[in-house]
């Protein structure tokens, strides 16, 4: 008996491990993602956005958080915006419905000056100047990787 339970529940632990990729990848990428065999526009994703990675951590001295992350890669694309001092928890399309607006008015690319990319990353995410840890990575377009502190 217990031979044969274990015959049962090893596929069902292989299949949730395989299947446990993330459930922040977006399902339904725009509708204005140029095909595989189309190029891209210099300097924009298919998403129009100059960059393809987006990491913003912030701690409040309350505990509260702001995680926001975006992957955009060839395979696949993940979202997720968490911020508890606005009480958000989202993921996958939910979170890109909500970020695309915003990383859309970004005018920053890789060589504008830090402080720039800082005070309007700040400003669209109304991060208050009291938190005790801003950490920002952004990956652009062009492969540059650029932290932000």
């Amino acid at each position: 008996m217990k031979r044969s339970l274990a015959f049962l529940l090893i596929p069902l632990f292989f299949l949730a491990a395989c299947n446990n990729d993330s459930n922040e990848e977006v399902s339904n990428p725009p509708e204005n993602a140029p095909s595989e065999n189309e190029e891209q526009v210099a300097g924009q994703t298919e998403t129009g956005f100059n960059f393809t990675g987006f990491e913003l951590d912030v701690e409040y001295p309350d505990d509260k958080l702001v995680d926001v992350e975006y992957e955009n890669e060839k395979e696949s694309m993940e979202a997720k915006y968490f911020d508890e001092t606005q009480d958000m928890d989202l993921k996958s399309d939910e979170a890109l419905d909500k970020l695309s607006p915003i990383f859309e008015d970004f005018t920053f690319d890789q060589n504008t000056l830090d402080k720039d990319v800082i005070a309007e990353v700040k400003k669209a995410f109304s991060i208050n100047d009291d938190y005790e840890k801003f950490e920002l990575e952004i990956e652009f377009e062009d492969g540059t990787d650029k932290e932000y502190k």
